[in-house]
């Protein structure tokens, strides 16, 4: 039986790769990368190009092209460049028909032979390598085959740029190649402006060196330059340069005749272009899959809260056959980190000229497993982005999260994060809307949380523990309670736990018994005012969910008290402030003060206003809260509502009693999907007001949020009461509706 399975599988292989090969038209070839052109060239004798990535994936360490059409003939090719840790660059003349071509690669040990008769050369390539800056080091680029070898390469518009889009900028030499293509004979004055040193040459013949150590300002107005007459057609261009340190720049600038205004010189701006072509799949001789990244060179845009700023890149592959049901993707970014998805947001710290942080992409099918591997770079500064955005702030919260999912279950996803990442990652998460990111955190990265500053990590805490509640694991959200005010230092945090242990029984748990101890802990902890004035509100909050309004009252009109004196708030709610006489130099003007002052309500004249109208104060109060609250969550601005919700609580507490707070809390709630903390605030609500312009519309949120979490029972007892207090109210089809299921 055991020889039975084996001979399954080797003829299973066989027959599988049997098929990879019967379409193989270089039977030597090791991969096969098929492209379909996007571009044609302006100019047949610069042919199309098309950058294979390399890192790990080509064979040998040469690869060597064989290019062919659909047919199986073979194309004139030339490799433009190679680099083993990112990519091989091939230019292969335009089929005869078709907009496909295969590139069929073998490894070899040695280098190849450059073609002895072959009329192509690619339009425009820029090549740059850092270390022993020099003319030399860039003319010797083009001397080699593959040329430029150990430089960075690939397509760009002109002869010109201010930096290193591959590098550092300082210490590098670079060197471009490109084409004009002429309609007539023409003179043409071509001159270089650079910094540091630079030459070039047309149709291999050196027009212009301006070699050595120097700035721009030497050449600027085109001083280092000369005519050339030149016959109608395609001309190459080879402009070479250098950069030492400080400022970098380099310009191929023209003047041709008949032209009289504009920059002395300007920059040529009529290269014409090799054509272009996309890979569409790569697949292996012996069946397994490959595919190239696309998106290292290109972030989204960047972020900056501290020390530097967070560029933010988006993943993709190309390459791949969408039919292959056995395909899988791994992206892996250094130790231990690794992620399976099409498509991958990361973010990366530092200055963009610094960005050099390396990924490989493994993709495996049934045949194996095949890996590319590249590097995250910036060529320029890229774009800032705003956490204003809620584009910007997706993309950011996904890259955070995928952060934290590609590291192993055993390590600390946040272990090696830069305060930047913190202080993103506070900037980012809205009251109820921090997702299972804290959860991963707080479970695996509890040691490297108390790392931070303090203030981000309260701010995380307070995320985290409603991130808990939507949960509604009771047990698991009072253990983390427990949990973080003991591991708290901070005095007035450690209360802060108190009062929260308070509400969880309160408004998650409905353990009012155990809410009526903790708060006696709660009002003993209490030191500080808003300490004494928390504890006065909570234990109206208790009597309340027991239903003694009286007792409620008691301790509501106390909590107020003491925030308002605090605060300085008056009775309909804002800030008092005390204005007193102004200095005078003249009599007179103190005189009309005074006059003024005396015809202005002192202080315990609101006082004595609020006993004889507190009713029309509080009932204005309360719908300017509750009408500003509704306009937020209309909005969606979630911590507005909260901030609102939390002003009003504190200003004036028995609104919980019997004004509209307690719809508004709901309202506010359900928005955020808490619906027990909804329920519980409408609940608490229904228990000590008998009749309300408010309490039908509140006990239709109260079922709305009993269906949400599927509590029947309660929804047909809420459904009961209802059409016993409102009968042939516009709710009560569905309220009977209810009470039929």
């Amino acid at each position: 039986m055991k020889k039975l399975c084996t001979a399954l599988v080797i003829s299973t292989l066989a027959a599988l790769i049997a098929s990879a090969q019967t379409d193989w038209a270089v039977p030597g070839a090791t991969l096969r990368v098929d492209v379909r052109i996007q571009r044609l060239p302006d100019h047949k004798d610069l042919g199309v190009f098309v950058k294979i990535p390399d890192g790990g994936l080509l064979p040998g360490k040469y690869p060597i092209p064989d290019v062919r059409d659909d047919k199986g003939n073979a194309l004139e090719h030339l490799i433009v460049g190679y680099l083993q840790s990112d990519s091989l660059g091939v230019l292969f003349a335009q089929p005869e028909s078709g907009d496909t071509a295969h590139i069929y690669i073998k490894g070899s040990a040695t280098a190849p032979t450059k073609p002895s008769m072959t009329h192509l050369f690619p339009s425009v390539l820029l090549y740059a390598k850092n270390g022993n800056a020099s003319l030399e080091t860039a003319k010797r680029m083009a001397s080699e085959y593959p040329p430029a070898q150990g430089a960075s390469f690939n397509t760009w518009t002109c002869i010109g740029s201010m930096v290193n889009p591959y590098g550092p900028d300082d210490d590098f030499s670079d060197w471009y190649v490109g084409a004009i293509l002429l309609k007539k004979k023409e003179s043409i004055y071509f001159a270089t402006v650079s910094d540091e040193g630079s030459e070039f040459a047309i149709d291999g013949k050196t027009v212009v060196s301006w070699p050595g150590i120097h700035t721009r300002e030497g050449g600027a107005k085109g001083q280092h330059g000369a005519s050339v007459e030149l016959e109608a057609g395609l001309h190459r261009v080879d402009y070479f340069h250098f950069e030492a340190k400080g400022k970098q720049e380099s310009q191929l600038t023209w003047r041709r005749k008949g032209i009289t205004e504009g920059p002395v010189p300007e920059l040529v701006n009529d290269f014409v272009k090799s054509g272009d072509a996309a890979i569409t799949k790569i697949a292996f001789k012996d069946g397994r899959a490959g595919a190239a990244i696309h998106g290292t060179s290109e972030p989204n845009g960047y972020f900056w809260t501290g020390e530097q700023p967070l560029s933010l890149f988006t993943l993709s592959y190309v390459g791949t056959d969408a039919a292959d049901d056995t395909l899988s993707v791994t992206w892996e970014f250094g130790k231990d980190k690794r992620i399976s998805e099409p498509l991958v947001e990361w973010l990366v710290p530092g200055d963009a000229d610094q960005i050099s942080y390396p990924v490989t992409l493994a993709i495996s099918n049934k045949a194996g497993v095949a890996r590319t591997s590249a590097r995250l770079v910036c060529p320029w500064t890229p774009t800032e982005l705003s956490l204003d955005n809620q584009g910007d702030r997706l993309n950011f919260r996904k890259a955070l999260y995928n952060m934290i999912r590609a590291t192993s279950k055993g390590a600390d996803p946040c272990a090696d994060w830069k305060p930047d990442h913190w202080g993103m990652l506070v900037e980012l998460l809205e009251p109820y809307r921090a997702g299972p990111i804290l959860y991963e955190i707080f479970t695996r990265g509890f040691e490297t949380l108390q790392k931070i500053p303090p203030e981000q990590r309260w701010a995380l805490e307070d995320r985290f523990i409603e991130t808990l509640r939507l949960q509604r694991n009771d047990k698991l959200l009072l253990e983390w309670i427990n949990k973080l005010e003991a591991n708290e230092r901070n005095s007035s945090r450690k209360f802060r736990w108190k009062d929260e242990r308070v509400c969880a029984y309160l408004f998650d748990v409905n353990d009012v018994a155990s809410a009526k101890r903790d708060v006696a802990f709660l009002k003993e902890a209490a030191i500080a005012p808003d300490q004494t004035q928390i504890a006065a509100l909570r234990q109206g909050d208790v009597e309340r969910s027991l239903g003694n309004t009286e007792a409620a009252t008691k301790f509501y009109k106390d909590a107020q008290e003491r925030y308002r004196s605090r605060n300085k708030i008056g009775a309909a709610g804002g800030r008092l402030a005390y204005v007193g006489p102004r200095k005078r130099k003249d009599t007179e003007s103190t005189n009309a003060v005074d006059k003024a002052a005396s015809k202005r309500p002192k202080l315990q004249s609101l006082t004595s206003q609020k006993k004889v109208d507190d009713w029309k104060i509080y009932t204005v109060h309360d719908t300017s809260m509750f009408a500003t609250i509704t306009s937020f969550l209309a909005q969606d601005a979630v911590p507005e509502a909260f901030q609102k919700l939390a002003d009003w609580e504190n200003e004036s507490p028995q609104s919980k009693l019997s004004g509209e707070y307690p719809l508004a809390e709901a309202k506010v709630y359900a928005h955020v999907e808490d619906y027990r903390r909804a329920i519980n605030a409408v609940d608490a609500y229904r228990k000590v007001v008998t009749m309300s312009a408010q309490l039908a519309d509140a006990m239709k949120l109260e079922l709305d949020c009993l269906q949400k979490i599927n509590d029947k029972k309660r929804a047909k007892e809420l459904a009961g009461d209802f059409v016993k207090r409102f009968p042939g109210h516009p709710f009560e089809a569905e309220m009977k509706e209810v009470l039929a299921l």
